[in-house]
């Protein structure tokens, strides 16, 4: 089978879980013989291109110029199409042509939109394109009641599929749980962004830490727009000696260091199914996560294999990183459940549920030729509307594209 995913996030940092994700589903449909390809645009980060492109996905980057219209876009996505004649099309990431592509396809196309996140984002779009989507699916239970409840989606028209990932070795988190007292690590891997991320709150968290006299050292993975904010501030009071930045790093870098953390902290107002946090439980690293609807609390039980506390508690995420410095048996064992838990989310048993879904609605669609009620001329989402004629914002859009 062939499937077509369009994400136009990818080639603009900073990336996050939705494309770690998609690098991951990529490599195993394609180890199991499907033809994938993965529609985006150019911009200034290539990583996650090449690493769909090592995965043995196609990826296209040159459908259009940056100076075309959404509905231009999506046209020009509609006739590449009708080359490839894909079974399946995935909107995974994309604010406008992959979603204004849907009204034009053919009518034997089976299409899904992934929602990633617990944010309008990806609920706005599906609420206005749910016609033209054959089966919404939600990373998280959450998002998967959402999908029906908020976004009209019948409930035979939605799934959930979890993320996945790979869980070290029996052995591995043996060796882990049976290490000798050391210096706290303590690491955070995602995107550096105050919005949804709240990385901002490390700053009076590593102050409280270093007040309360606990033996530690934080590693921030990742980048954003935050990461300069943070660096100086930390560098400003007399904190950087704890803290470690280590930038953007490919996902096998990201394993090994998770190897050496004791614990993942994500401070967050909402997510989706975080896969860091996922990728961190995976490695016997205990969680202290936010008390956030989506996510977080469906992978971590309070003190059973992590732990849950109210958005912005400072203090009591320092409490709970004193007492876990002072208990190491308690940590180890903390760990060992959180490991326990991601062997429920494997890449594997991911990989199996979307092979199911996109084989039985390829399936149910082939011999459709129209879809009832609905067609090319379906209107676009209010986020792409314009009050403007075509020929003005053309102008206007060669411009600004001139102008960068």
């Amino acid at each position: 089978m062939r499937v077509v995913v369009v994400d136009t996030t990818f080639t603009t940092p900073p990336t996050g879980g939705a494309h770690t994700f998609l690098v991951d589903l990529s490599a195993a449909l394609a180890r199991r013989g499907w033809a994938v390809s993965v529609v985006s645009q150019p911009g200034p980060d290539r990583a996650i291109g090449r690493a769909l492109e090592a995965g043995g996905a196609e990826v296209a980057m040159n459908l259009w110029q940056p100076y075309h219209l959404p509905e231009e876009k999506a046209t020009r996505l509609a006739d590449w199409m009708k080359d490839r004649t894909p079974d399946a099309y995935v909107v995974s990431a994309s604010p406008d042509v992959g979603w204004l592509a849907l009204p034009l396809l053919d009518a034997d196309i089976a299409t899904f939109s992934i929602a990633h996140n617990d944010v309008g984002a990806f609920y706005e779009p599906l609420r206005h394109y749910h016609p033209f989507v054959d089966c919404a699916i939600g990373v998280s239970e959450t998002i998967h009641q959402k999908i029906i409840r908020e976004c009209s989606v019948r409930a035979e028209s939605a799934r959930y599929i979890p993320y996945g990932v790979q869980p070290i070795s029996s052995a591995q988190i043996a060796e882990k749980s049976s290490g000798s007292a050391h210096p706290l690590a303590i690491g955070y891997v995602g995107r550096v962004v105050q919005e949804q991320k709240r990385v901002l709150d490390f700053i009076p968290l590593v102050r409280e830490l270093k007040r309360r006299a606990i033996s530690f050292n934080l590693t921030i993975v990742g980048d954003g727009p935050q990461r300069t904010e943070l660096e100086s501030q930390f560098a400003g009071e007399g904190l950087n000696k704890y803290v470690n930045f280590t930038g953007w790093l490919m996902a096998e870098q990201v394993k090994v260091m998770l190897t050496s953390l004791d614990l993942f902290v994500l401070l967050s107002d909402y997510e989706g199914l975080p896969v860091a946090l996922l990728e961190a439980m995976a490695h016997g690293v205990v969680p202290l996560v936010t008390n956030i609807e989506s996510g977080n609390t469906q992978l971590v039980r309070d003190g059973a294999n992590g732990f849950v506390l109210p958005v912005g508690d400072v203090t009591g995420f320092a409490e709970r990183i004193e007492s876990l410095a002072n208990d190491r048996n308690a940590l180890a064992e903390v760990g060992r459940a959180a490991w326990e838990t991601s062997k429920q989310y494997s890449i594997d048993q991911m990989t199996d549920e979307y092979v199911g879904v996109f084989t039985d609605f390829a399936q149910r669609v082939s011999t459709r030729r129209e879809r009832e009620g609905f067609g090319a001329d379906y209107p676009v989402m209010d986020s792409c509307r314009s009050k403007y004629p075509s020929w003005l914002r053309k102008i206007k859009q060669r411009v600004v594209t001139l102008g960068s």
